[in-house]
């Protein structure tokens, strides 16, 4: 299996926080500042670089406070800022902070994302923050956090087994009926895959997880989104976001798993021509 950048930060979270003693109230709600979680995942994640622990006018993360099923919980990050070729946010880092693997999600965007948002459905082991760090294209760092009360959904047994035929299917979903030029088009993305978890606890020890690891978006040849993720995201992963198409093109959909297995799908899109799911 092939390791990336944040399959190799996760590795390296992981043996610090075993290390680390449990706090006397793991339940309560600690002071994001001093939570014994977030300073050895910063350190590995971003090292000795500043940011900024409340940045609510620049990215925000809303998600319930507590969650029914904590094998899948809607998150949604969205950036309160335009993307402009000028200023834009090059990279939204989403940690669950006492996951086992806690970063669920590295998202990367362009002025031509339109919008740097993402929204999508994680796993939670534990009562959590969950972080979301946005990185500027000058190097900038803003961070959000919401703490969440959800538990056992790392460790839940895994969804049903999919069959080859619909292993890695694709569906886009828009919201509006017919797209628009010049402007942010949102559009959701539903992929068939079981997302698997090590951690389940019907996983048979020894066997090489299946979960995506990579998505990348392009319109018309250009980067919309590239995002590495992780099993912190629940089974057949989700993503809602935003491109900008200037003219006719084709919206593109890349998926790798750690199987090596690969998946695509794609779209060619007109503006004043019907969209599925509008």
């Amino acid at each position: 299996m092939k390791k990336s950048g944040l399959r190799l930060a996760a590795a390296g979270i992981l043996a610090l926080l075993a290390i680390m003693p449990a706090s006397a109230n793991e339940k309560a709600e600690p002071d994001p500042a001093l939570s014994q979680y977030w300073d050895p995942i910063k350190q590995v994640m971003f090292g000795d670089r500043v940011i900024n622990p409340d940045a609510r006018d620049v990215i925000r993360v809303y998600l319930n406070v507590r969650a029914d099923d904590a094998s899948t919980v809607p998150v949604v990050v969205k950036a309160q800022i335009d993307q402009t070729e000028k200023e834009y946010i090059k990279s939204i880092y989403v940690i669950v902070e006492r996951n086992p693997s806690p970063t669920a999600g590295v998202f990367h965007f362009t002025p031509d994302s339109g919008r740097a948002q993402v929204e999508t459905r994680l796993r939670f082991e534990d009562y959590s923050f969950v972080r979301a760090v946005a990185e500027m294209n000058d190097g900038r760092l803003y961070m959000s956090q919401r703490w969440v009360k959800a538990a056992g959904g790392c460790s839940a047994p895994n969804g049903k087994k999919l069959s080859e035929s619909l292993l890695g299917k694709m569906k886009l979903r828009f919201d509006d009926d017919q797209i628009t030029y010049h402007k942010p088009n949102l559009v959701q993305l539903m992929i068939r895959h079981p997302n698997e978890s090590p951690l389940a606890a019907d996983f048979v020890a020894g066997q090489v997880p299946q979960f995506v690891r990579s998505v990348k978006v392009t319109y018309g040849g250009k980067t919309v989104m590239n995002a590495e993720v992780d099993f912190s995201l629940s089974d057949n992963p989700n993503f809602r976001f935003f491109f900008t198409p200037e003219e006719k093109g084709q919206l593109k959909i890349e998926v790798e798993d750690t199987h090596d297995r690969k998946f695509s799908h794609s779209l060619d899109i007109s503006e004043g021509v019907p969209l599925p799911g509008g």
